[in-house]
């Protein structure tokens, strides 16, 4: 008759390999549980400005767990299409309910397309970018170089002209006060972009 250390001893390896697996089943449910926990979340795509308006190409829905957290954050579920923003947020970072108003008072921020050359942008120029604006004068030879504008967003890129070379078609989100400025600087030659370091 075997005793019972003689049985074990011939089935140790069974034994840990059953411990093993016992170990692995115990921690794949543990980590299906945390997932569990995970909710759907709306997150910047790009940098975006304070006093833009949100538009469905900003947001990106993601999957994170906050814990008691998540009411300070907008769901994925949330409708914030055409809500304004009242704080920059940034690229990848989720959308505190704090940062949102329905309300458009104070915003003065326009959208105004510009088409620039495409030896004048930065080559992976894309929407959120913060930007300056560079006049070149052409028509005038005593005028020269000078900053239009500073830190402002790209709101759009036009990907078709971007592909096709030649003239780009970049549309900038700006305040209301330098509308002016573009279009005169436009009117008196080249317009170059100069993306601002992160």
């Amino acid at each position: 008759m075997v005793d019972l250390q003689t049985l074990v001893q011939r089935n140790s390896r069974k034994i840990i390999g059953i411990g093993i697996l016992l170990i692995s089943l115990l921690a794949a449910i543990a980590l299906a549980s945390q997932a569990d926990n995970s909710v759907s979340m709306w997150g910047a795509k790009f940098s975006l400005s304070p006093g833009s308006a949100i538009k469905t190409s900003d947001l990106e829905a993601v999957k994170v767990s906050l814990g008691n957290q998540a009411p300070k954050y907008f769901s994925s579920k949330a409708s914030l299409v055409g809500s304004f923003l009242v704080k920059s947020i940034g690229q990848g970072e989720l959308i505190p309910v704090s940062a949102v108003t329905k309300s458009s008072s104070g915003n003065s921020l326009m959208e105004i397309p510009v088409g620039i050359s495409k030896s004048d942008l930065p080559i992976d120029l894309r929407a959120g970018d913060l930007v300056d604006l560079y006049s070149i004068p052409i028509k005038d030879p005593k005028a020269t170089t000078a900053l239009v504008t500073s830190k402002i967003r790209v709101a759009q890129v036009d990907s078709q002209s971007q592909n096709m070379g030649g003239v780009v078609t970049v549309l900038f989100s700006v305040d209301q006060k330098v509308v002016l400025n573009i279009t005169d600087a436009v009117q008196m030659g080249r317009i170059v972009v100069v993306r601002n370091a992160l």
